[in-house]
């Protein structure tokens, strides 16, 4: 990738030289720095904001509690964690941060591939309760996208929620159109070796 962005740049450069336009990309660069500099900034404090909500739903215990409400639906979708308190609430925790849309669904997510590992090794319940959490989180279904939505706001849109809806709908569609593949694809090999 550098290579290609090398040569990009280089090719620019010949060009504006070759056809006298250096002023012309000096103002472009300038202007594009400028612009960088000021999304960074605007984004700085929209996501302050969220990282401070997130660390509030964390610290009240927010996330522990929904995590507990939504158990029996999760423990139907990861049966082989079923009665596990610690990988199956870690898991919960880690896809309910991902539908919310605050930044603590990566580290939880690793953590819960941590203690699937430990537990399990490479045997079947692990394997497909590991298959299934990267299927949920890449899907990528999320009620609120607050990072989407701090940078349309930073850019300057007048609506910057108004994506919430299609993004879910479409995060939806694709965690639906994943489980279903999985469990499909999962029915090869062995008879037992992979259960939905």
């Amino acid at each position: 990738m550098n290579l290609v962005w090398g040569f990009l740049v280089t090719a620019g450069c010949v060009a504006a030289v070759m056809t006298g336009q250096v002023d012309a990309m000096m103002t472009s660069v300038l202007d594009g720095v400028t612009g960088a500099v000021e999304l960074v900034i605007g984004l700085t404090g929209v996501f302050c904001l969220w990282v401070g909500i997130e660390k509030l739903a964390e610290e009240s215990g927010l996330i522990d509690t929904l995590a507990k409400a939504v158990n029996p639906v999760f423990s139907r979708l990861f049966p082989g964690l079923k009665g596990l308190s610690r990988p199956l609430g870690t898991v919960t925790a880690s896809v309910l941060s991902n539908i919310l849309g605050l930044s603590s669904s990566t580290p939880l997510g690793l953590k819960a591939m941590a203690e699937m590992k430990e537990r399990f090794g490479d045997r079947d319940p692990g394997f497909d309760s590991m298959a299934r959490l990267v299927i949920l989180n890449a899907a990528g279904f999320c009620i609120f996208p607050s990072g989407v939505i701090a940078l349309r706001a930073a850019l300057g849109s007048r609506a910057p929620a108004v994506i919430a809806g299609p993004t879910a709908v479409a995060g939806l569609a694709a965690t639906v159109g994943g489980l279903l593949a999985f469990r499909f694809l999962s029915r090869g090999g062995k008879p037992g070796d992979r259960r939905w």
